[in-house]
């Protein structure tokens, strides 16, 4: 008898064929559906970016700093609790190579505020300390034109002392006001010169690291800075300065219209208008240990400084509102620089001094 042979089934080796033509269609959809988002992406991109420039957005520009600094080319240096200070000396800076102003910095780099060849003051005069940032320090001003030099010469019986340094916020006022009690007398008043742009300095948001981050070539800059704790007390830190961009941010509009939507996201958030009343409550602490009478003044003029004189007038802090417009040309040193001016500096000394006569 003769054995049948096994016939394979019908559809034998074409399944093979089945399942390869299978991998080659989905392999076409997949690539299909990978250039069509790419390409949706493309589109979704550029629409955005057109958008963007159409409502007059731009890519972040950097404009370098064309600042001059002789002799020595710098003018800042690390320190261990402020994050950096000026440079002890006389400083000849040149801005854009045409606006220049002469800087005096003692031995412990502060501003002098008369005559360096009459130094030290006189011993048992009483001193006013006086803190803040580039405007109370006079950027863009000679010595004898800043305020503080123009108070001594209104109030030559007492010893004012510019604690001012640029790019300050309160939380270093608060450091330099707890290390000079430390080296010395305490003043017959202490005096913290307010702008609310510095509430974003007390927290060293990602805005004003983006300010400091066309400003390295003059120094180092680190920058202390402060949080709140869970019970609402002041938490001190230290930090490098340093920006991380956006990718694409120099060159996409749309790209730096979201990194600014994130900065303002962070500054809602970040409750640093809190921080900086903490911080000046804490000042008000230390003045009244040492029974230093203590008053802010405000540069600026908006609902955040009027918040702050409140908050300052509830814990007996004597308040003052100096406010001027820096628009005005006739106030600063545009195009050089938008720092107040000579004139400016007048201004604040004048209405400073209105204010001391009240207190003193």
């Amino acid at each position: 008898m003769v054995k049948a042979k096994d016939n394979p089934p019908a559809n034998a080796g074409g399944s093979d064929t089945v399942d390869s033509s299978s991998k080659r269609t989905h392999k076409r959809s997949m690539r299909f559906y990978l250039i069509y988002s790419a390409a949706l992406l493309l589109f979704s991109a550029g629409a955005a970016e057109m958008l963007a420039r159409l409502t007059g957005r731009r890519p972040w520009v950097v404009q370098p700093a064309h600042i001059k600094v002789e002799p020595g080319g710098r003018f800042f240096q690390a320190h261990p609790t402020l994050g950096y200070t000026q440079l002890a000396g006389q400083f000849k800076i040149t801005l854009d190579g045409t606006f220049s102003y002469t800087v005096t910095n003692l031995s412990d780099t502060l501003r002098i505020t008369h005559p360096l060849n009459t130094y030290p003051a006189r011993d048992g005069q009483k001193e006013i300390w006086v803190f803040g940032d580039s405007i109370t320090y006079g950027q863009s001003v000679n010595d004898a034109e800043s305020f503080c030099w123009l108070l001594e010469e209104k109030f030559p019986a007492l010893e004012f002392v510019n604690f001012g340094v640029e790019g300050y916020g309160n939380v270093q006022s608060l450091i330099q006001l707890r290390e000079a009690l430390r080296t010395r007398k305490p003043p017959r008043l202490a005096i913290v010169v307010y702008g609310s742009w510095q509430d974003v300095r007390n927290t060293s948001l990602r805005a004003w690291r983006k300010m400091l981050s066309v400003a390295q070539s003059l120094g180092s800059i680190n920058q202390p800075y402060a949080r709140l704790n869970v019970d609402g007390s002041l938490a001190i830190a230290m930090d490098e300065i340093h920006y991380r961009e956006f990718p694409l941010m120099r060159y996409s509009a749309f790209s730096n219209a979201l990194e600014e939507a994130y900065d303002r996201y962070e500054e809602r958030h970040a409750h640093s208008h809190e921080v900086t009343k903490a911080v000046i409550e804490e000042m008000a602490r230390e003045c009244q240990t040492h029974g230093i009478e203590m008053a802010v003044v405000s540069l600026t003029s908006d609902p955040t400084s009027d918040d702050m004189l409140g908050f300052c007038q509830t814990h007996g802090i004597r308040t003052a509102n100096i406010w001027l417009d820096l628009t005005k040309n006739e106030n600063n040193n545009l195009p050089y620089d938008s720092h107040p001016n000579a004139n400016a500096h007048r201004i604040y000394a004048q209405k400073l001094e209105t204010f001391l006569k009240s207190i003193l």
